[in-house]
């Protein structure tokens, strides 16, 4: 027997093991005191480990920042990077992600947008970012257009054998300069010369949205995909109204797109599966993918939806029974699941279950065997509760569907999180019982970040993957979207801890 089979097999029994124990996962001893809605949330967290992981999030913010800002050119190793250009990790080798893919660039600066008033470096990388947009925008000779998926870090054309196109790259982006065109009409600044830049990305995504050819986000499946489909949705409606503002007519060609698209969408929801749909119509690529369920529809649903109430916003029915369905299986899959409590600062806490990208995912960071879960997509989850949180903040209301009543049901059976019965209820903004969901929402996003802290390196270093068996950082190292997707966690979480104080 060839050693590979035996290292195989080995793996697969071990697996086995490890999902039977999982099954079996003991709740832990809650370090959260039940919360009582007569004392203030910095009066609980005194006496609960909120206060140690608050304290770990916040060194987090800090690092994470500085490692984004030093994966964007130009780069001190590097004098040939272009300025502007940003490395998805500054990995060269086992894996080589030093590489400026479109999406993840416009992923990161949508996020680095959101500290422009807090220093001036920001606002130099955004022009740098602006620069290389026009750049890569107007380069002759690219096989797939403004599809390319990714670029040398030297800003020319990667010639490899790649998964192109990838058509959300460009619809992210626009939406990245709208948002500093806006900026910049505030400070009364000229913002007119970036329109061409929007409009050559969304003509692009206009022209291109119903193929079925184009590449999804994990660069292995073609056809139409729902995250890419919700990108382009998105970035074309905020693309109409800019549009309809300056009274250019391109609001009638992307207003006509948006209808296009929404024709598309229904058929991504699959009753008898209960869950949203990742592709659709598939032409080509991996064909293992059979449960088509996959955490890049969360991702969706945090990105793009329109608003909290959209059938694919973090609202939806479909939504919350997807990130059920994702938390059922993942939490039987990986080793590191078995454990149910992490150490922050002497305090133990209670920790989620980490994921991956999809059930029969085999790319394992390197290259292939089986998959490992992944540090953004954990964030995603924690993400997505505080963002479900602020959702029904903001509507002063909260309505608890049968699919939310399933996963707070399955958070307290994981966590032993105490919750109330709230199921068919429509709960009024400011009553004991709408504060007691809030809170609860809160302290199950809570499981996902300790779960995130718990697989962080000490000095904050994070990794795309953890190793599913000992949860160790794993694949390419500093993934600049792992660190995007903490932050974005984080900054929903400071929304909700405002609400409760």
């Amino acid at each position: 027997m060839h050693n590979r089979t035996v290292f195989l097999l080995i793996q697969t029994c071990s697996l086995i093991v490890g999902i039977a124990k999982a099954t079996q996962r003991q709740k832990p001893l809650l370090a959260y005191a039940p919360w009582n809605s007569a004392k203030s949330i910095e009066t609980q967290a005194q006496d609960s480990g909120i206060l140690k992981l608050e304290e770990w999030i916040n060194g987090q913010n800090e690092f994470s920042q500085k490692q984004i800002l030093a994966n964007i050119a130009p780069i001190s190793n590097d004098h040939k990077a272009v300025p502007g250009a940003i490395c998805a990790s500054p990995s060269r080798a086992y894996p080589n992600y030093y590489y400026t893919w479109t999406r993840d660039s416009a992923l990161t600066m949508s996020e680095v947008f959101e500290w422009i008033n807090s220093t001036n470096e920001v606002e130099n990388v955004m022009k740098d970012y602006i620069q290389f947009t026009e750049k890569v925008q107007k380069m002759n000779g690219l096989q797939y257009g403004l599809g390319e998926a990714k670029f040398n870090m030297d800003g020319t054309p990667f010639k490899g054998s790649w998964c192109n196109a990838q058509t959300d790259g460009p619809a992210i982006r626009a939406r990245v300069v709208l948002k500093y065109i806006s900026h910049l009409q505030g400070q009364k600044k000229d913002w007119r010369r970036l329109v061409d830049i929007v409009k050559r990305d969304l003509d692009y995504v206009a022209e291109v949205y119903g193929q079925n050819k184009h590449c999804d986000i994990w660069e292995e499946a073609r056809g139409l995909h729902l995250y890419t489909l919700l990108a382009q949705r998105r970035a074309l409606v905020e693309g109409v109204l800019f549009m309809q503002k300056v009274d250019d007519k391109a609001a009638d060609k992307y207003n006509h797109a948006v209808k296009g698209i929404e024709k598309l969408l229904p058929q991504f929801w699959d009753d008898k599966r209960g869950h949203l749909l990742t592709t659709v119509d598939k032409s080509g690529g991996i064909r293992s993918k059979q449960s088509n369920l996959d955490a890049q529809t969360m991702l969706a649903g945090l990105h793009y939806g329109i608003d909290g109430n959209d059938e694919f916003g973090v609202g939806s029915k479909w939504m919350t029974a997807t990130v059920f369905q994702l938390l059922r299986v993942f939490s039987s899959m990986y080793t590191i699941n078995e454990v149910a409590s992490t150490e922050i600062g002497g305090k133990n806490i209670p920790v989620g279950v980490a994921i991956g990208r999809y059930p029969e995912d085999v790319y394992d960071g390197v290259g292939v065997s089986s998959g490992n879960p992944w540090s953004l997509l954990t964030s995603g989850l924690a993400e997505y509760h505080y963002r479900l949180a602020a959702l029904f903040i903001s509507a002063n209301s909260a309505e608890v569907s049968e699919e939310l009543s399933q996963l707070l049901e399955w958070t307290r059976n994981m966590s032993g999180l105490e919750v109330g019965n709230f199921s068919g209820e429509k709960l009024v903004g400011g009553s004991t019982e709408f504060r007691g969901l809030i809170r609860y929402l809160m302290e199950a996003g809570d499981l996902y970040m300790a779960r995130v802290s718990r697989h962080t390196a000490g000095d904050h270093t994070m990794f795309e993957q953890w190793y599913k068996y000992d949860g160790f950082g794993h694949g390419a190292i500093h993934l600049t979207w792992s660190y995007v997707a903490h932050l974005a966690a984080s900054r929903a979480r400071s929304e909700i801890v405002e609400y409760l104080r």
